[in-house]
């Protein structure tokens, strides 16, 4: 009992004293510029082998707080994003990405939800020394979304050069430079990394493509928006990790219904129209089985479950190795391994 009584002095004690710190201006001070000191520090990756992170896991369908389309690839000496979708950029400073580092961007097509955080990415990536101007590859039709975003920041890139002069940030490195890539083939690569694309079904947006990045024995596919199709899982075959966008009919259509009893305008057509242009969730396991994936992994979801219940239901009747991925979800694929190290958000 004496020892009980001891303890919970020392715990009110502690209390009071962690109290007095948070609440007076020094201790204010002191606990502020340590966390500033964590938030702003950014580790190189160390981390042999191929790291994947979901800057963005949602679709526009949905009311939520995730960010729309992103995924970050890295590895020690590479860094590349795959889409830039509204929030992501939040999510990436979250992830503490080193942007300066940024190699390249690369689009699957131009919806603007995997498009809309470019402009952040580019002035953030500047703004953190990178070397030159950021590189955006994607099908045809990249110069005009690049060139519309270069014309749209111009007088903003101007007004931040005056003001924090030419050697910080020089003109030169601040536009984004499209490049144009085949719908099909070797997109990117070096000694140690391939970035492949593929086409995928989005009718009726065309081309729109999906990506495969090899690195050191390891691999990930990222779809994009599509249907299940027999181009995505011959990119796929024996991938160690597939991010899939995904579509729950039953979570949508519950979701149609209501908009129809309540007669709200426009939105039921919008919700059916999707159907036929992602995958359902169905369409996937058996598919990517057969393909010897290793890992599915949902993302860019359809609609975004708001919940706990939702999510649930999103994933009723899937496998239980598949993935509902989550802002900030982290897939590890060490170099030399078959291992897959799953960090959840």
């Amino acid at each position: 009992m004496k020892k009980i009584v001891i303890m919970l002095c020392v715990l009110a004690v502690l209390g009071a004293a962690g109290s007095a710190v948070y609440f007076s201006r020094a201790g204010q001070d002191m606990l502020f510029s340590n966390t500033v000191g964590a938030m702003l520090s950014r580790t190189p990756n160390t981390f042999d082998g191929l790291r994947v992170v979901v800057c963005g896991s949602a679709s526009p369908l949905g009311a939520t707080t995730r960010a729309q389309a992103c995924i970050m690839v890295v590895t020690p000496r590479h860094l590349f994003l795959f889409d830039v979708g509204a929030r992501s950029p939040m999510r990436l400073n979250q992830a503490q990405a080193p942007l300066g580092r940024l190699d390249a961007v690369f689009i699957t097509h131009y919806h603007s939800d995997h498009i809309s955080g470019l402009p952040d990415v580019n002035l953030a990536s500047w703004v953190q020394g990178r070397p030159g101007p950021l590189e955006v590859y994607g099908p045809p039709g990249i110069e005009r979304v690049i060139g519309g975003f270069n014309q749209a920041y111009e007088l903003d890139r101007g007004y931040r050069t005056a003001h924090h002069g030419a050697e910080l940030l020089p003109p030169k490195n601040g536009p984004m430079q499209p490049v144009t890539i085949p719908v099909e083939g070797v997109v990117w690569e070096d000694d140690e990394l391939t970035v492949r694309s593929f086409v995928v079904e989005h009718d009726p947006i065309s081309p729109a493509v999906g990506y495969r990045v090899d690195y050191q024995g390891r691999s990930v596919v990222i779809s994009g928006d599509s249907n299940a199709v027999d181009s995505l899982f011959a990119a796929a075959q024996d991938a160690d990790l597939l991010l899939h966008d995904a579509l729950s009919r039953a979570l949508l259509d519950p979701m149609i219904e209501a908009a129809k009893a309540q007669n709200i305008p426009v939105l039921p057509v919008i919700m059916h129209d999707v159907i036929d242009y992602h995958a359902a969730t169905t369409t996937l396991p058996d598919r990517a089985r057969e393909a010897g994936v290793k890992q599915l992994a949902f993302y860019h979801l359809v609609p975004v479950p708001p919940m706990d219940l939702a999510e649930r239901i999103f994933m009723r009747d899937m496998p239980d190795d598949v993935i509902l991925t989550n802002d900030l979800h982290t897939f590890d694929l060490p170099s030399g391994s078959s291992e897959i190290i799953i960090h959840e958000p």
